[in-house]
């Protein structure tokens, strides 16, 4: 009876440290190099420019194609500087709040600066491909802004009023 009762903490201590590392355990991420047509993405990417020096970027999804569901849609600005290894930390990673819009379409507005925009992209992220979820490996499609700022449609701004 006395060794059942030494070994109980031992078996208590050893339970709650697999419980905490299974807490700490982190998944793998991969970047997808598959095009939007061999994702059987369908979506739009429209850049506005205010002449404010802003952009308001306008993504719509119609189709998450083989990537459904979703996880989220981010907003990513990777930092200016490389690392050593050629990976780049992250200066903003932010939840675009996708609204749902006539005919079934998610819509998602972020307004920024254009020197920012020139760098971010849109990042669909999920855990799921062609139906076979993993739990651990999340995939990123990622959309690069600056390749839909080229036809940037001017909004004009009505001048502000002077104060006099």
């Amino acid at each position: 009876m006395w060794k059942r009762r030494r070994s109980l903490p031992a078996v208590l201590l050893a339970v709650f440290v697999c419980y905490g590392a299974a807490d700490l355990a982190w998944g793998i991420g991969f970047y997808l190099h598959e095009t939007k047509d061999e994702l059987k993405l369908k979506y739009h990417v429209t850049v506005q420019d205010h002449k404010t020096g802003r952009v308001t970027v306008v993504f719509t999804l119609a189709d998450e194609g083989r990537l459904k569901p979703l996880d989220e849609v981010q907003l990513v600005i990777p930092a200016q500087e490389k690392n050593e290894d050629g990976s780049n930390w992250m200066d903003l990673v932010v939840s675009i709040d996708m609204v749902k819009s006539d005919g079934g379409k998610r819509v998602g507005r972020v307004h920024l600066l254009k020197e920012l925009a020139e760098r971010a992209a849109i990042q669909l992220n999920t855990h799921t491909m062609d139906g076979n979820m993993d739990g651990l490996t999340r995939l990123h499609h990622v959309i690069p802004i600056a390749k839909h700022m080229n036809n940037v449609p001017n909004v004009d701004t009505p001048p502000v009023a002077e104060h006099k």
